[in-house]
């Protein structure tokens, strides 16, 4: 292998292990971006990223003296220890406790660093050619520093620290989380330290030290999701995994295209379709493992929902009878009270269990529409009377400008639900006393149906968010306890499959607000 593709190489995998890099500190960091322990590991990442930056752009560059003002940026390693440390110490529960420790680092190491940024001369003198390497780190006089500190002081006392923090640990989940850390961390500083023999001109090819970022990785992710390291918690682990598959294929797949031009130029008679050709069958095949994954995961919770909710319907049933039987019976009022109770909570159980069903259903496609021509009028007016005795036990004024005759095509029993739901909530969200008014007239080619209440209100960064499904704003959640979240996310399935459109407006808090839908009219 000649020098440039070794050099080639080298390059590619720095690229591939700043990804790496890069993805562990937003995975640390997002999974719970307020721990002491969460914010300095992603800092730490952040330095060893700024490390490789420089590293690929200094050992690449034709000025020896460029370059080793370049490489210079490597003193981001003093920090990355110090904040690897900082982040074990938070981890295991000592910050209070090591709280003298760590100040006494981050001085020594901040001291280290201005003193070598000072007199650079002391931490790298100027760049020679190494190896296959253009230039190449040469140490300067305190260089040793870096190594003493990092892997003489350090690394040491943080392998202590967990050591004794597992064996005084009671919990066997922490012991286990704290078992499979002390192993990721030996391992990323063994192969750390490699890049360091080619600067004391110990004949030894760095590139395995450089990709310890990417052999580090897929440790560090395992054992942070499968035991919980850093307060990680992915629900869903096994769609985790297999994006983390898609994305190292992924990433193969560029560099194998990559390469491409250097198997042309290193073997002349290499076909030129021979690579994007096994690109292509390796994209095919990943994109039917993809699509099986992702059926496979849809039918089995359709069949869930679909099981339990059939499960549910029988009991529910059984009680709907049993409590009939009673009320027609000859009870007392206060038993008869206690009845309706049981009624209205069973009535609330079978609406979930239908919602949940047709929510099911509708993202499966199987919940087929009846498309008929009707009169949207007499619809919209029916759902408001219907509604008129919750109207009058909240002292709620109703007003109601309908248009009459407004014709279209349109499921009867899929828009009454849009329409109740939009009454509902706006009786739900309107204190005693309120106004709710309900428009329905046609504009141009639609027929635009409009509820507007002077009730609660929305924020404006709630807006967005209504129709997302079991979003529910903080003040819904405190005014209806009891509510799911769902019917507004039904009821823009059910207006899209119409081909209409749905949308919400307010202008604030306490300032009311307007749900309104459009169907296009067709005759």
């Amino acid at each position: 292998m000649d020098l440039h593709t070794h050099l080639l190489i080298h390059n590619i995998v720095c690229i591939i292990s700043i990804i790496a890099t890069f993805g562990m500190a937003l995975f640390t960091y997002l999974n719970a971006p307020r721990k002491i322990e969460n914010i300095t590991w992603a800092l730490m990442m952040l330095g060893l990223i700024v490390f490789y930056i420089s590293h690929i752009v200094g050992v690449n560059l034709q000025n020896s003296s460029v370059s080793k003002t370049v490489l210079m940026l490597n003193l981001s390693v003093f920090f990355v220890v110090i904040f690897n440390l900082h982040a074990i110490i938070a981890l295991i529960g000592k910050t209070r406790e090591k709280r003298g420790i760590l100040i006494f680092m981050y001085t020594s190491v901040t001291l280290f660093i201005l003193l070598f940024l000072i007199t650079p001369e002391l931490f790298l003198a100027t760049s020679v050619p190494k190896m296959y390497f253009p230039n190449y780190y040469v140490p300067g006089v305190f260089h040793w520093v870096k190594l003493v500190l990092i892997y003489g002081i350090i690394f040491p006392y943080m392998m202590h620290l967990l050591y004794v923090a597992r064996r005084t640990s009671t919990n066997v989940t922490e012991k286990t989380q704290l078992l499979y850390f002390f192993w990721t961390m030996w391992i990323g500083y063994s192969f750390s330290i490699l890049p360091n023999l080619l600067i004391f001109d110990i004949p030894h090819d760095p590139i395995w030290g450089i990709a310890f970022s990417v052999i580090f990785m897929p440790l560090f992710i395992y054992s942070s999701v499968k035991y919980g390291l850093f307060n990680v918690k992915v629900i869903a682990k096994q769609a985790f995994y297999f994006s983390i598959i898609v994305a190292l294929v992924g990433g193969f797949i560029v560099l194998f295209n990559f390469s491409n031009q250097w198997l042309l130029r290193t073997f002349p008679g290499f076909p030129i379709w021979l690579t994007p050709l096994i690109s292509s069958v390796i994209v095919v095949a990943l994109g039917i493992m993809v699509w099986k994954n992702a059926r496979q995961g849809d039918i089995l919770k359709y069949e869930f929902i679909t099981t339990v909710t059939h499960k549910f319907r029988t009991p529910l049933t059984h009680i709907k009878w049993a409590s009939e039987n009673l009320i027609a019976g000859h009870i007392n009022a206060d038993d008869r009270m206690q009845v309706e109770y049981i009624q209205n909570a069973n009535s609330k159980l079978v609406e979930l269990t239908n919602l949940l069903v047709n929510v099911s259903e509708a993202e499966n496609n199987v919940y087929d529409y009846k498309m008929e021509k009707g009169n949207v009028s007499e619809l919209i007016t029916y759902v408001t009377d219907s509604l008129s005795s919750q109207f009058f036990s909240k002292h709620i004024q109703l007003t109601k400008r309908i248009e009459p005759g407004m014709q279209t095509s349109f499921d009867d029993h899929r828009i009454r639900f849009v329409v109740q739901t939009f009454v509902e909530n706006a009786l739900n969200y309107t204190p005693s006393g309120g106004t709710l008014n309900v428009t329905a007239k046609t504009d141009g080619s639609f027929i635009t149906c409009s509820v507007t209440d002077n009730g609660m209100g929305i924020p404006a960064n709630e807006l967005p968010l209504l129709f997302s499904k079991f979003y529910r704003g903080k003040a819904a959640r405190i005014a209806d306890t009891e509510g799911m979240g769902i019917g507004l996310f039904m009821s823009k399935d059910v207006i899209n499959r119409h081909g209409g459109k749905i949308w919400a407006e307010s202008p604030g808090s306490n300032k009311g607000s307007t749900f309104a839908f459009s169907l296009p009219i067709i005759h």
